[in-house]
């Protein structure tokens, strides 16, 4: 073929490609992006703040552009081809009953988190849970676009609708398996939002049958895998009568029934920790000693975190299995002292500490707030709405000036019989868990943190206030149930975030873990002195010589100041004090008081 062959063929192929009428192309194309438009607006004003709605933001500002674009597109090819007038008529598509398989794709993830948290709700909230989303999924996925199928093909709108939803449903696992805490990373978003349009937009070519067998196989193979493979929550919790506290414990009478005030905050760190961050806590502890407080500088908790050193509290047990009972009024603590006349109480703000529990595993005579599933329901609904299992999310719970208020009941002393309460805060907490913090994430998460010490501290001055106004003589413990995790990759660090190795922890990676502030008022101020308190997990052995007036228990009931499980620091340990490995190997794991 000449040179002028190849031109006028050329030129018969451009006019005859000008003569389509691509109206209608782009109309579907411009009907696509509009409902995907409208669903990422709302969802951007709609959706709790978090990384769904993040992500729908970032979507909307794209899609805009990329309508407007295409609209301009679609103009100038108006022009070109001088086609102006366009008519696109349609009759509206009805409901079929095969398309309702669809909405087990969005359904999916949804079901496979109502499995993994089978500890927290029952079978009612379960299937409240299933058949919000499925309502959700039906609405959006199905009911508009069929509803909207007079302006364009309902499979198009379809396609748009539940591969939006799907990609929100699944946001959380992404959100976990990345290690995203607020908002995500959006080219990795888009891609995957991108693989899903793609993917369901093949069934056009494929049978109608064969792709709804396929949804189906897709759904149960996940549901199987999510019931065979989902991790227990919490380990195996041991009969208390069985802990040696029992037995060391057993036939003795209590001598003293002071009220005991166990005030705990969370990832609350100790003044040298703090001091590595940038805040000099000088005005909050000079504030405690002032208020007769003896402010045991270098104390660490032997496990990590909540649970797992909360446990360990309130059995006096190095080695016992972490659980929530414990935390729930079920530790040999609050056993031994109820025998001897106490009552006990559980004052939070938020059901985590209950949350997952049967009934008769709550043990307090009073509890603050009252457990219900119904709590832990709307948990998850806001996880997966949000798109991350955080511990904002988490955390959520109940009325904060309510916690506030029911806390300085318990703790003014009116009730006639002695008191052992725990209360737990949220503030100032701790680093996003999961995979952690990025290392450009840091500043940012030290200085929330920082922000979180003040909320906390306003808050313990006002208990303390209330405690030596109305009840001067009670034992109270002020303390942090641990470290925060702010340094390096927080909780990503044993999870290999970072490529960080033993060799490069050192005593401030230490201290943000196991290190926590523990403060403790006597009604006896020389008391303070009288055992040589190092870790948080001393104060009972400590608590329970000064009520049964008997300095043995002290020596008798403590533990090993070893910590435990230390892969969270990569192996380093410390005992007594001192570092094992690491950076500041053999150097004490606190080198500075006040």
């Amino acid at each position: 073929m000449n040179r002028n062959s190849f031109v006028q063929s050329l030129n018969m192929s451009l006019k005859r490609f000008m003569q389509k009428d691509l109206s209608g192309f782009f109309a579907v194309s411009i009907a696509f992006i509009f409902l995907l438009l409208v669903y990422s607006i709302a969802g951007s004003l709609l959706l709790p703040k978090g990384v769904n709605a993040k992500f729908s933001q970032y979507l909307s500002m794209i899609l805009g552009g990329v309508l407007f674009l295409i609209a301009l597109i679609f103009a100038g090819w108006k022009i070109l081809t001088r086609k102006m007038s366009y008519s696109y008529r349609k009759e509206s598509e009805k409901f079929q009953a095969m398309e309702f398989v669809f909405l087990l794709i969005p359904m999916t993830p949804v079901m496979q988190y109502i499995l993994s948290n089978q500890n927290s709700i029952n079978l009612i909230s379960s299937i409240f849970i299933f058949m919000f989303f499925v309502l959700l999924s039906a609405v959006f996925g199905i009911v508009i676009p069929v509803l909207l199928s007079r302006f364009a093909p309902k499979k198009v709108l379809m396609t748009a609708s539940i591969s939006f939803l799907y990609m929100l449903m699944s946001m959380a696992a992404l959100a976990a398996s990345s290690g995203w805490s607020g908002k995500g990373v959006l080219k990795i978003q888009l891609l995957v939002f991108l693989v899903i349009v793609v993917i369901l937009s093949v069934r056009k070519f494929l049978p109608e049958k064969l792709v709804a067998l396929a949804i189906v196989v897709f759904f149960t193979v996940n549901t199987v895998t999510g019931i065979m493979f989902k991790e227990p929550a919490e380990g195996v919790p041991q009969n208390v009568k069985s802990l040696s506290i029992m037995s060391t414990m057993e036939g003795m009478k209590i001598k003293k029934s002071n009220d005991v005030l166990i005030i705990i905050y969370e990832s609350y760190p100790g003044y040298e920790t703090l001091k590595h961050y940038g805040f000099d806590n000088i005005e909050q502890m000079n504030f405690l000693e002032n208020n007769g407080f003896h402010i045991y500088h270098g104390s660490y908790s032997l496990g990590v975190p909540t649970e797992q050193s909360l446990s360990k509290v309130f059995n006096i047990d190095r080695d016992i299995a972490e659980h929530k009972k414990y935390l729930a009024g079920g530790g040999a603590v609050h056993s031994i002292l109820s025998q001897q006349g106490y009552k006990t109480y559980g004052v939070f703000d938020n059901s985590w500490n209950l949350r997952g529990l049967p009934i008769d595993q709550i043990k307090y005579d009073y509890t603050f707030p009252r457990p219900s599933g119904a709590m832990d329901t709307k948990v998850l609904v806001n996880a997966i709405l949000t798109g991350e299992f955080s511990d904002a999310v988490s955390f959520e719970g109940v009325d904060y000036s309510s916690y506030v208020n029911q806390k300085q009941k318990v703790i003014a002393g009116e009730g006639a019989a002695p008191v052992l309460m725990y209360s737990q805060s949220s503030y100032p907490g701790h680093g996003p868990s999961g995979m952690g913090m990025s290392l450009e994430e840091r500043e940012g998460k030290i200085s929330g943190h920082i922000e979180g010490i003040k909320k906390a501290n306003i808050e313990m001055k006002q208990d303390v206030e209330v405690i030596i106004k109305n009840n001067p003589e009670a034992i109270v413990v002020i303390a942090g149930d641990h470290g925060p995790f702010l340094t390096k990759t927080g909780y990503g660090l044993s999870k290999g975030r970072g490529g960080f190795s033993a060799d490069d922890i050192d005593r401030y990676d230490i201290q943000s873990r196991f290190g926590a502030l523990l403060a403790i008022k006597w009604p006896e101020k020389h008391y303070a002195e009288k055992h040589d308190i190092k870790v948080l997990q001393d104060i009972f052995p400590a608590i329970f010589s000064y009520l049964y007036d008997d300095e043995t228990l002290f020596n008798k009931t403590r533990m090993e100041s070893m910590t435990v499980e230390n892969f969270r620091t990569l192996g380093v340990y410390v005992k007594d004090g001192i570092i094992h490995g690491g950076k500041d190997d053999g150097k004490p794991l606190f080198i500075m008081g006040k």
